[in-house]
């Protein structure tokens, strides 16, 4: 079952390609094989294979589970956000947790409790209130005098992640507590409280870290109170 709708509210069922425009609302009991967003659409939970924002808003008062997100608009939910891959022009937001099995690669802004991921590449500006667990995290800014002019000052402010678990990290103009990972190269004016790695630490002369722990040195350590014991 195929909808092209300009407003008002869905009604529950399995729906093959399903296109949003103007302002509509979705219950719980909607699901599809394609969502594309045009307009402003409200839902509790917002489940189906594919979500497509094509200058839309998407807001959820639960949790989004798709298996690809894709285009360019907003994307807000309270719970958690769910997703095999991602490739987003735009404003991503959760005040949960957000999943990607496989790859996210965003352009704009990104908001989260927490990330989890394979591989994550952001370039604008990313806040991530608790930890980001991903193989190869790459967060850069979005460079334009655009923001400025229009007041888009939160693109102007240094990324911030709490925490880090990766193997390779890359970060520029972020401020972060803690990485733990095998690569790390900070740039920028990146600043880390501490950082624990077990391969390699690049940083360029505007970035600094507060405590250098190489991994090497935890099992020396380790090694050397065993054989004290």
């Amino acid at each position: 079952m195929n909808l092209n709708t300009f407003g008002g509210c869905i009604r529950g069922g399995d729906y093959d390609v399903l296109i949003v425009h103007g302002n509509a609302a979705i219950n719980e009991n909607v699901t599809f094989d394609t969502l594309v967003v045009k307009g402003i659409l409200q839902t509790s939970i917002c489940k189906g294979r594919r979500i497509v924002m094509d200058g839309g808003i998407l807001n959820s008062s639960g949790k989004i589970v798709a298996d690809s997100l894709s285009g360019h608009g907003r994307i807000c939910a309270q719970q958690h956000i769910s997703s095999r891959n991602v490739a987003f022009i735009g404003e991503l937001e959760t005040h949960s947790r957000l999943i990607v099995k496989e790859s996210i690669r965003l352009k704009g802004l990104i908001k989260a409790e927490s990330l989890i991921a394979s591989k994550a590449k952001v370039t604008g500006h990313t806040n991530i209130e608790r930890y980001a667990e991903t193989d190869r995290l790459e967060i850069a800014p979005l460079r334009t005098t655009m923001f400025e002019r229009l007041g888009m000052n939160e693109y102007l402010e240094p990324n911030n992640v709490q925490r880090i678990e990766a193997t390779n990290v890359m970060l520029c103009d972020t401020i972060c507590q803690k990485i733990n990972a095998g690569y790390v190269t900070l740039s920028g004016s990146t600043r880390v409280e501490k950082v624990t790695y077990d391969g390699d630490l690049r940083l360029d002369r505007t970035s600094s870290v507060r405590i250098i722990e190489p991994r090497w040195n935890i099992d020396q350590d380790e090694d050397l109170q065993r054989k004290v014991a």
